[in-house]
């Protein structure tokens, strides 16, 4: 992008480079738009920042209140809309390719949140919401300053949790809630243990006591959320949790860009399953002609018609 401004700026970029340079205007137009997005998605999300190694994001965590959800969702409709009326006709190839890679980003965000309600049905989201293991697996500074970024995060279990409770609907579905029982026991008994282990010894006394507390409220947030869905969700769970064909279909056409049936793409995942299991056995032929193959291959086979008529 830095290149393509140069070259605007520049006295030889006129006439005989007009429609070269229209094509870069345009390109750093959408890298503009396009920077402006993801800034905004990991100002959002700043746990995935800090894990893209984007240090000012560090000691931050997502906001899960419904007025911070709503917002995301506004924000996402409104550079989809933007990318939508783009001239794509003055992009460069890769530029092009980059628009509908970052369109079917956004729309799958969308999807998540709206059509497969997210934070409304999914209990795991908030479980491993405070995965600050990252600030220990890696020594991207300072461990002081490392320590001071996880207490900020975890002073904010609890309104986590509460926004958990808030957002979740009465009946959810019961793999779900499982699940996060089980994440959040796990993670309570990382916060409480392996965690406060790696970490080690902080020679700062003041440091360590607020570690040492805020590492103890976090803990308990979670193991209260975790009860929580035991008695208040997990009673009244359903087994229901499935897309369903025409959400599923929508979600392949517009995330992925796959405009196939599912059964489609089952027919094709099963052909190409038989093509590399044709190419295993005559693999292993050439190593060991001796070898009988033919028991594995079955096996597989079978396993695969167990599972079609699981899903059926």
């Amino acid at each position: 992008m830095k290149i393509a401004r140069l070259v605007l700026c520049s006295p030889a970029s006129h006439s005989p480079f007009l429609e070269i340079s229209g094509r870069r205007i345009s390109d750093a137009d959408f890298d503009k738009l396009a920077d402006e997005f993801i800034s905004g998605y990991l100002t959002a999300r700043p746990l995935h920042g800090t894990q893209l190694g984007l240090h000012q994001y560090d000691g931050k965590i997502s906001d899960y209140t419904r007025l911070a959800i709503d917002a995301e969702v506004a924000r996402l409709k409104r550079f989809d809309d933007k990318l939508q009326k783009f001239d794509a006709s003055k992009l460069s190839p890769r530029a092009s390719i980059d628009r509908r890679i970052l369109q079917a980003a956004i729309k799958k965000e969308l999807f998540e949140i709206q059509d497969m309600a997210s934070y409304d049905r999914n209990p795991m989201i908030y479980a491993r919401a405070l995965e600050v293991n990252l600030y220990v697996k890696r020594d991207f500074k300072p461990l002081d300053e490392r320590i001071r970024d996880i207490i900020a995060i975890e002073d904010q279990a609890q309104n986590i949790m509460t926004a958990a409770k808030t957002n979740l609907r009465d009946v959810l579905p019961k793999p779900y809630v499982e699940l996060a029982i089980q994440i959040a026991n796990g993670a309570v008994d990382f916060l409480e243990k392996n965690f406060v282990e790696a970490i080690g010894q902080i020679n700062d006394q003041q440091l360590r006591a607020a570690f040492q507390e805020s590492n103890k409220k976090a803990a308990a947030a979670l193991k209260e959320y975790g009860n929580w869905l035991s008695k208040e969700r997990l009673p009244k769970a359903t087994a229901d949790f499935a897309l369903g064909e025409e959400k599923y279909r929508r979600m392949l056409a517009t995330t992925e860009l796959v405009d196939l049936p599912p059964a489609k793409i089952l027919e094709i995942g099963l052909q190409q399953l038989k093509n590399e299991q044709a190419a295993f056995a005559e693999a292993a032929k050439q190593i060991d002609p001796e070898e009988n193959t033919g028991r594995s291959l079955q096996t597989n086979s079978e396993r695969t018609s167990d599972r079609r008529e699981l899903d059926s």
